[in-house]
């Protein structure tokens, strides 16, 4: 009896570690920017830890041409370019930026936070894929909050946020932390975004975490603008629209016009869950459908004060590949964006 319910338990945490591998790792397509701080106040084993902890997160991640790109910058009183991808993505290749973070040295010296953000724009508005592609974007810095100009912090996230559009985690390393900066640099809310890494112990579950949140990061696309894009089968593709210009305290209308071109697709849609799917909300309705162009339209009601709409697209075919616009109207049916 002893031995079977050992087996047992050996065979429910082996269960649990295979649920738990196939839901943090990252088979979507990602611009993915990695800061780390080496700064004096970090210390040699934070800055190891956090070295450890961007392995595991490169390791978990399909690096390629047509997935994931990663760039590392590595900073103290300056700012280094260690590994910066390109837009064809012809340079990622997940043993060489492995390579370049277990070789990556701790210098010390001051705490360029600001510039190094700075240069993570910079480095996305010349490398990163465009916009148009829909591909989201992620930033993921380690640092102490300890900065030479926390102004400057402020400034600069903000301005990478607004311009590039990623997420942005910030996550804590060392023994003296500013949690205050932390959240200067980091999208919210902030116990999605903001993470400690105290010791290894919290290394797994941090870069969880990361994963999972960055890889379902929905990309941003603009209204009036026509997107082509696909989908795998039983897969989605996240996609957000910043609800600009509705009167205040009136709601208001997102058109969807789809034009499925190979394959089939279910859209969701939602005003509040960033990645909507079958568990979490009902999926939209066509309309209306015309069939001179073969497009469907979804209208899908905005309710006061809301700044952002969620929508997804789940695959249906083993290929699946469409163009979609999307278009804000007021509560009378008036053009807005």
């Amino acid at each position: 009896m002893l031995i079977k319910c050992l087996l047992l338990a050996v065979l429910f945490v082996v269960n649990i570690d295979q649920k738990v591998n196939s839901q943090t790792t990252c088979q979507t397509v990602l611009d993915l920017i990695i800061l780390l701080d080496g700064s004096g106040s970090i210390g040699s084993g934070p800055f190891a830890q956090a070295k450890s902890a961007m392995v595991d997160l490169v390791s978990r991640l399909n690096v390629g041409p047509q997935k994931v790109h990663v760039s590392i910058l590595r900073y103290s009183s300056t700012v280094e370019d260690s590994y910066v991808f390109n837009k064809v993505g012809s340079n990622q290749m997940k043993d060489q930026i492995v390579r370049v973070i277990n070789n990556l040295k701790y210098n010390g010296g001051g705490t360029a936070t600001g510039e190094a953000i700075q240069r993570a724009r910079s480095v996305c508005d010349a490398a990163c894929r465009n916009q148009e592609e829909l591909v989201p974007r992620a930033v993921v810095l380690f640092t102490d909050g300890q900065s030479n100009n926390a102004n400057l912090v402020k400034i600069e996230s903000e301005l990478l946020r607004e311009k590039t559009k990623a997420v942005v985690f910030a996550v804590g390393i060392g023994s003296g932390v500013n949690n205050a900066e932390l959240q200067l640099s980091a999208s919210t809310p902030y116990n999605k975004y903001v993470l400690h890494l105290k010791d290894y112990l919290q290394l797994t579950q941090v870069i969880n975490q990361i994963t999972l949140v960055a890889c379902n990061a929905p990309a941003f696309n603009e209204p009036g603008v026509v997107y082509k894009n696909e989908v795998d089968k039983d897969t989605y593709r996240f996609y957000r629209t910043e609800i600009k210009g509705l009167r205040s305290g009136l709601g208001g209308f997102m058109e969807i016009a789809v034009n499925i071109t190979q394959g089939n697709v279910r859209v969701f849609t939602s005003t509040t869950e960033a990645n909507p799917t079958s568990e979490n909300t009902r999926q939209a309705l066509v309309r209306s459908h015309d069939a001179k162009s073969a497009t469907d339209i979804y209208m899908e009601y905005i309710p006061p004060n809301t700044s952002t709409f969620y929508s997804s697209f789940q695959g249906i075919s083993n290929t699946n590949q469409y163009t979609f616009v999307t278009r804000v109207v007021d509560i009378n049916g008036g053009l807005i964006g």
